[in-house]
């Protein structure tokens, strides 16, 4: 990863303002680390790419307020995010690259990453313990802002790599 690359990095997500600060939100910010996440990533080689573009499955009702739906067509490491909700935890996940599992679906979590855990899909959620439990990556409020954990083991079985920048970012990195 170059060194623009890299502070870009740092300024996305260690420079987020406070939650409410300035009119942003606590799931705005979130949202912001999911886009971030897609960004920075990386897939395997030979990951289908729907023209060119990334999928972001959102399941659950209202997760994060809506603030993830205000992502569908932006820009994540060259390819453009199109974001698809899912209410219902039983729909096929199978076209996702990513997937940001709502608070809503707490008590099918795990049989969800359970049946993505063989395909290269980058889970996420602000559900306490998701990532210590075998999500990618957990989305968490503490001392006053929103931080990130790491499942090493899950992501590498989903045959995806963080860059070790992002990885010391993150609070807690699971499976080393």
């Amino acid at each position: 990863m170059n060194l623009i690359r890299y502070f870009s990095l740092m300024l996305l997500l260690v420079w987020l303002p406070p939650c409410q600060a300035g009119g942003v939100s606590e799931n705005q910010v979130k949202s912001a680390y999911v886009l971030n996440f897609a960004k920075f990533v990386e897939w395997p080689a030979g990951t289908a790419w729907d023209d060119n573009k990334a999928t972001l499955c959102v399941v659950g009702r209202n997760v994060l307020g809506g603030a993830l739906l205000e992502l569908d067509g932006r820009k994540a490491g060259g390819r453009e995010l199109r974001v698809v909700q899912h209410e219902n935890a039983n729909d096929n996940l199978s076209g996702c690259q990513l997937v940001f599992i709502g608070e809503s679906e707490r008590q099918r979590a795990a049989a969800i990453v359970a049946t993505l855990a063989d395909s290269s899909v980058l889970t996420i959620s602000d559900i306490e313990d998701f990532a210590e439990k075998g999500g990618c990556i957990g989305l968490l409020y503490r001392e006053n802002k929103i931080v990130f954990e790491v499942n090493l083991a899950s992501s590498k079985k989903s045959r995806l790599r963080f860059p070790s920048q992002l990885l010391s970012l993150a609070s807690n990195v699971f499976g080393k």
